[in-house]
């Protein structure tokens, strides 16, 4: 997959492509629909698949007041896109001036001249241009003028609720990961690398793994049943959102004690899979009764991951 970090860059070259256009906050089910699409079609006819996307999101140059935090970092949303077989993603950089553009002068200027579009994907509501004035009548328009088909996909449902970005980073940041695995057709995950931190755990019979982590949106304050990745590696672990209240109130972090290992992974590159939320995090009487509570939250742990195969399910894990 190659990334081009303007649509303006000399180096992208193309004379036809087929097209999917946005956001990708999450890429939640309604956006793989529209990207396995785009590559459906683009496999269908050779053609090369494009996504095209926008950085910063328009609300930190529109609204910085309303900006949301992103639920996927940048790498992990390019590794995700790689991973449903998208040939070239352009980045275009939002800034007020592009955010003054007319929908018109967009499609030419840049789905027509630049991209050289056959067909693009996007969802029903989706909305384009200043004023976010574009709709995908506008589009099927300028399609039937410029000689380029528009495919539209409906809002996706789960259990009766509209599938969104807002919704998902919603039921995260309330630790309802169970519930946001189900709308993002994986299971939420933040990336980073492993840190010093205070090394209670070691102390306490629970080493854990302290994670410093580019990922903006992170669950609600709590104990989870987790999965590690490290490299090509996958374990098991429970890990701890929060400040530590049985020490005093520190720093919030980010900590996983790994299930049946004992290496040391300071300084490695991974990613943290929340699986469910075990229980809310709690002050403690006594660091007694802080480790009995820990071998109970690994036993619910355990009893979570029966009958999952997380070390070699690949659906779920993105």
């Amino acid at each position: 997959m190659e990334i081009f970090r303007h649509i303006e860059d000399r180096r992208l070259r193309l004379t036809r492509s087929i097209v999917t256009m946005g956001n990708f906050d999450g890429l939640h089910l309604g956006h793989q629909c529209l990207v396995r699409n785009a590559v459906e079609d683009a496999h269908r006819l050779g053609t090369p698949s494009v996504v095209l996307t926008f950085e910063p999101h328009p609300l930190k140059v529109l609204a910085p007041e309303r900006a949301p935090k992103l639920i996927l970092a940048h790498k992990d949303k390019m590794q995700l896109l790689q991973s449903f077989g998208i040939d070239i993603v352009v980045i275009q950089n939002f800034d007020t001036s592009f955010a003054r553009l007319q929908p018109g002068t967009f499609v030419r200027n840049f789905l027509i001249d630049r991209l050289h579009i056959e067909k693009i994907w996007v969802g029903r509501e989706f909305r384009f241009g200043q004023g976010r004035q574009g709709t995908i009548s506008d589009l099927v328009g300028w399609g039937a003028e410029l000689g380029f088909k528009v495919g539209a996909v409906d809002p996706i449902l789960v259990g009766g609720v509209r599938v969104s970005s807002s919704g998902i980073r919603r039921l995260i940041e309330e630790g309802r990961v169970d519930e946001a695995e189900r709308m993002l057709g994986r299971y939420h995950f933040i990336s980073g690398k492993v840190v010093t931190g205070h090394q209670r755990g070691r102390g306490l019979g629970f080493p854990t793994a302290n994670i410093s982590t580019r990922t903006e949106v992170i669950p609600l304050n709590g104990i989870y049943a987790t999965m590690v990745e490290i490299g090509a590696e996958r374990r098991l672990s429970v890990s701890n959102i929060g400040v530590n209240p049985t020490f005093g109130t520190g720093p919030r972090s980010v900590e996983s004690f790994i299930l049946d290992f004992d290496h040391d992974i300071y300084g490695e590159p991974l990613k943290l899979y929340f699986v469910k939320r075990i229980r809310p995090e709690k002050k403690f009487a006594s660091v007694e009764q802080l480790v009995a509570q820990m071998h109970n939250d690994v036993k619910s742990a355990r009893a979570i991951f029966d009958g999952l195969d997380l070390l070699h399910e690949s659906s779920a894990l993105g």
